[in-house]
Formats: C-alpha cells, structure tokens, sequence
C-alpha cells in the first residue's frame, strides 16, 4: 500500500502555484519595459515597489481563478489519482491555464500602447469585426520576438519544474476522512479569499479593476499593477453598453447637451481658496429641520436630529432642492468629486473605471493646489482609496495613517466595524490640513452613520434616546462631529480662505416620512456651500441643484481659466428653468422644473409627475402635458448619448462639435 504523503502533496501545489507568481511579476516588469517611454517621466524606485506590491493582490485573484481546477484535481483524495492518465490531466491542468496567461500578459505589453488600457471583454467587441487580426498578430510576434522568446521560457520552465502533487491514496479510516474534509474546507476558504483579492477580511466587495488606481501614482499607471487575466475575468459579463443613437450628428447633440464647460471670461477675478468637500455618510434632507418646514406632509412641526446643521445652512448657500444623482457611497465619489453620472451601472464597477476623468483635483493641479482625500476606514476600504487615486489626488490619509498620529488614540478611536468615530477623524482631517500648502482641495468621507448604527459609549446618554430609528441617533452624533470640525476649523489659518462644500453620498433607506418614500423623493439630500469670508451668495436660493452641480459650480465661482468636461451644470450661471438633474436608481430618471419624468432603460416614457405640488406621485401627467414630457425625454437622451460617447472614446477632451479626435 502506498504511503499517504499529504505534506509532499501540499509542497508541490505551494511550489508549482509560486512558479505562476513569479512568471505574472516577470510577465509585469516586462509590460513596464515595454512602455518604459510612457511611464520613465514619473517612475521613481518607491512607486515601481508600491506597484509590484500591489500587483500580488491582483495577481492572487487571476492565480486561484485560472488554477482552481488543478488544485481541486490535485487534492481530490481518491485512488483514481495514482493513476497515469489523472497524473498526466492534472499536470495539464495546471501548465495550460498557465501559459495561456502568460501569453496573455506578454501580448498586452504590445497591446497597451495602442488601447491605453489592459486587454478586457471589450477589446474584443472593438475588434469583433476585424478579418485580418491574424496577420497583425504574425506581424507583431516578428517586430517583438523577444517577448516571444520569453513566453517560451517561462512556459517551458512551467513544464520542466513542475512538481507532480497527486494526493497518494491509502485506504481512509473515519481519521483520515476527518481530516481530508478540514483540508479540502481550508483550500476552499483561502481560494474565495484569493479570488476576492486577499480582501476577504478587509473589504465588503471583491477587488475590481479600478481597485488598481490605489498603488499608483499616476491614474496610467494602474495599468501596470493589473495583469490581462485578471481584467478579462472582472469584465466577463461587463460589457459596456451600446452607444445610443438618438442624434445622427454631433451638432444635433450638442444643440440638446453638452458636457463641454467654457474658460471663466478674462474679467472674472480668479479666486485661488483653498476646496474642502464633506461627504457625511446617509446624511439625508430627511433628517435636517430646516430644510424640510415647507415640505413634510404628516408633521407640521416637522423634528429634525441635526440642530448644528439647521444654525450652519442660513450661514451657507443652498436650493429649494438638492438631489443625490445615486443611491450608493461609490457611485457617489464620482459624481461629487469628477461630475460624473451613474448610468446604468456605477462608473466605478463599470469597463469605463479605467478612463481618464476630470475632477478637482485633475482641474486645480492646474493651477498647483495641494490635493488629498480621507477617509477613516481601512485603506482599502470600500474602494474610495481607489477611486481617489484614479481621480488624481495625490495624497489619501485614511485609518493606517491616522493611527500613526500621536495627537489622536490609533485603533482605540475605531468604530469596532466601519472606520475611526465622525468626532475624532474630522478633528484629524482639520488638523492635517494646516500641514498642507496652500492652495489646496480635499475631501473626506465619513461614516459613523452608518449600520450596525452605534455611537461612542461616551454619549450614550447624550444621544441615545434621539428619534425613533437608531440611525438617528448616529446622525446626531454626526451632526455634533461636523460642528466640532467646523469650529476646530475656524481656528485654522487657512479658513477663511476657504470654500467648504457638504453634501451627503446618497439618502437613507431608514425612511419615516412618506414624501421620501417615493422615487422622485428619495433623492433629497442637502447641498451646501459655505464661504466664510461671506464673498459668496448666502441663504436658501430657488430651484435645484444636484451632485453633478458641485465641480462646475466651485470651478466657476474660482473663475477657472481653462475648457473641462463635467456632466453637471454651473448653478451660479445657470437660470433655475434650465437646471436638471439626473439619476438612474433601477430607471432613467429626470427632474426639470417642478417635473419628474421616468422612462424605461431605452428611455421610452412611463411616467410624469409634479414632483413638487404631487409630493406623493399620485398623478401621472404624461398624457396631460406631452409636450413637457418630451422635452424632458430630449435632454435626458442627450445627457446619455453623450455620456456614452465620451466614455466609450475615453476623453475629457474639448470639443466644438463632434467626437473628440
């Protein structure tokens, strides 16, 4: 009888998996050296480390994706797997997926100066038509026969120091059963583990594509930190969606909408204040009293939970209604910090999250403003370290760096879930800025009003009893942090010089009043933007302004001297009947006006409602007022042909008329 050898077993799938790390991270130096021309200007020693570090986790999820059938073969206790054959299928198993990886890897190095980004699911919708991809192929293993001479070492090494790992089979004893369950159950639990990115404990939510933007200075160099079967795999099912093509011509387009925001005139006076952006987790209009004394139906008298808030708004610019563009914190980040839309899927999760964007960080680099994001979870936390880098931020301050700072308590100040207390991280956030040179913009996310909704012990007494949700009493905690930051604030040199924008990332499903039930109210959160040297417009204004608003509007009030793209309107310049504003919360929604229009996702109407004198969209006026209904439906397939458009191009370039060049 052979002899059970599970630890000879466990050596050569350990040994063989560690030859495909090796052959990913030789497959990236390689794609680097190929593109040295693009990355040389901004590689330093420390970022090509931070790169190859990162490029693991990457590298982890692709390896137990494409080896799972190998190990699964290898590990099967049974005597069929002394037999030739298996052995033989196993080994295959294994150098196959391999080596198909490989040669992935290697021909995306010649790939990527074309495409400008790794090889996915759309690649191969962009050249699905092509007849003559096989002599472009032929023509370009001739041009870089070293990489082909490459890929045929790493592969035959694969195959010559490939260790066989069968499990030997003895006969099982109830012992022996006991324990090839443990280790099969261990081998599942670390595959899921690898597969999610090695953020099985860290994170709510696999690694994606976009997740590169983390390890890299620049938004292009995520490319590097990604490898090709990673990205095929995350893309899978992914598509984009087809360009819509309601106008025929880009003047047509452009008469209806138009992303393409103007240069300031040259008699506007550039104001270079420093951007403080406060995005407060679930901070719903719901919850704020003073913004809801002419809108609730059931309570007159109408109880808030935010009374720092209510004293702040009369201070600070804001609009009769001011709209989340999604219902989620990461699609939130993009259309706050970069005026970009979800459409159906979040831009985030989406083929698009590798494009080049604009935001304010990516704009006011122009004019040298220092930029940094927070955000008090774990840096890898809900992919916001993520999106931050891919937005051009160059510095992210999150719970590692925190912990790090002597004036504040580390790990103790943590929520036991989510990331440090609203109080302790905003006063760390005030702080940090009076580090920075001046200009700067920032932003911070926070998150204390969040599930499992608790609160520091230390006022248990002091809020616990607020509202009838146990949300609320977060949000009062929260109310109470932002007062906190805001008079920490006030102490600093740079506040005065300073524009502060606080908006909410979506509203709240813990809903208690039934005007937020419905679709067109469940978008309310509130806007606000705060001037403290009072040089802009105070008090509540008519109207409606939107997430999407935030960039052109500060940009435009700085007097920005250059041409960007940002799907939002300047609201400071634009009339109240001509604002909008836009989400996709299942279906295509659209406010202009008093209206609210819905339609399918082919933007066929189904309904029409006075959002503001029906609160509760009992009356569907889209037979009533066709006319309306139609105009709506032309702005919102304006909106979303050019969205796609440029997506699909990847630019955030200027344009008269037309695509970009």
């Amino acid at each position: 009888m052979t002899i059970n050898q599970p630890a000879r077993t466990a050596s050569g799938i350990i040994f063989n998996i560690a030859m495909a790390y090796v052959a990913y991270s030789v497959c990236r130096l390689a794609f680097l050296l190929e593109n040295w021309d693009l990355y040389s200007v901004s590689m330093t020693l420390e970022s090509s480390m931070k790169i190859f570090r990162g490029g693991i986790w990457f590298d982890t999820s692709a390896i137990c994706y494409t080896n799972i059938l190998y190990i699964v073969l290898a590990m099967l206790p049974f005597s069929t797997t002394q037999r030739k054959w298996y052995r033989n299928l196993t080994r295959m198993a294994y150098i196959i997926p391999n080596a198909i990886c490989i040669l992935l890897n290697l021909g995306d190095s010649v790939y990527y100066p074309f495409g400008h980004h790794r090889i996915t699911t759309r690649t191969f919708n962009e050249f699905g038509n092509e007849d003559n991809l096989g002599r472009i192929f032929g023509i370009e293993i001739i041009n870089h026969w070293y990489l082909a001479v490459l890929a045929i070492v790493l592969i035959w090494a694969m195959c010559r120091f490939y260790r066989p790992s069968t499990m030997h089979f003895t006969r099982h004893t109830w012992k022996k059963w006991i324990a090839d369950i443990v280790a099969i159950s261990v081998v599942v639990v670390v595959a899921i583990w690898g597969m999610r990115g090695a953020t099985f404990f860290t994170s709510t939510r696999p690694i994606a594509v976009s997740n590169a933007h983390q390890f890299a200075k620049r938004p292009s160099e995520a490319n590097i930190v990604l490898n090709t079967p990673f990205s095929l795999i995350r893309t899978i099912g992914k598509r984009p969606p087809l360009i819509p093509e309601y106008f025929t011509s880009a003047k047509d387009l452009d008469d209806v909408y138009t992303p393409l925001h103007r240069a300031a005139a040259d008699s506007v006076t550039q104001k270079k204040k420093n951007v403080v952006i406060l995005i407060i987790e679930s901070f719903a209009t719901e919850f704020i009293g003073s913004l809801n004394n002419n809108r609730a139906l059931d309570d007159s008298t109408y109880r808030g939970y935010t009374p720092w808030m209510d004293s702040f708004i009369p201070k600070a610019l804001t609009f009769e209604h001011t709209f989340a563009n999604t219902g989620v914190s990461i699609d939130a980040m993009p259309a706050i910090l970069s005026s970009i839309p979800k459409m159906g899927h979040g831009f985030f999760l989406s083929p698009y999250s590798l494009n080049h964007i604009t935001s304010f960080a990516t704009e006011l680099k122009n004019w040298d403003y220092h930029t940094a994001f927070f955000h008090g979870g774990t840096n890898d936390s809900m992919g916001f370290q993520a999106f931050a880098r891919g937005a051009g931020f160059e510095e992210y301050y999150g719970m590692d760096e925190y912990c790090l700072d002597s004036r504040f308590n580390g790990k103790d100040d943590f929520d036991g879930t989510w990331a440090i207390w609203d109080e302790e991280f905003l006063q760390y956030y005030a702080l940090k800025m009076s580090e920075m040179p001046q200009p700067f913009v920032t932003g911070v996310f926070t998150a204390s009003s969040h599930h499992p909704f608790a609160i520091p012990e230390k006022y248990n007494d002091r809020f616990l009893d607020e509202g009838i949700h146990q949300l609320h009493k977060c949000i009062r905690y929260t109310d109470y942090s932002l007062g906190r930051f805001f008079e920490t604030a006030s102490k600093q040199p740079w506040y005065t010089n300073t524009i502060f924008v606080l908006t909410a990332d979506h509203s709240s499903s813990k809903t208690t009043h039934q005007e937020y039930k419905t679709d067109a109210g469940d978008n309310h959160v509130p806007i606000v933007i705060f001037d403290p040297s009072g040089e802009m417009p105070r008090g509540m204004h008519s109207g409606m302004m939107q997430q999407l608003d935030i960039l052109p509007t500060v940009l435009g009030w700085l007097g920005y001297d250059r041409d960007y793209i940002a799907f939002g309107n300047d609201v400071l310049t634009t009339r109240p009947e001509e604002r909008w504003s836009f989400n996709y919360n299942l279906v295509p929604q659209m406010y202009i006006g008093d209206y609210f229009l819905q339609t399918d996702a082919d933007c066929n109407i189904t309904g029409l409602y006075d959002y503001v004198n029906d609160i509760m969209m009992t009356t569907d006026l889209k037979d009533k007022l066709p006319a309306k209904a139609s105009e709506m439906q032309l702005k919102m397939k304006g909106l979303m042909q050019s969205y796609y458009e440029r997506m699909d191009a990847d630019s955030v370039k200027v344009r008269q008329a037309g695509l970009p060049e």
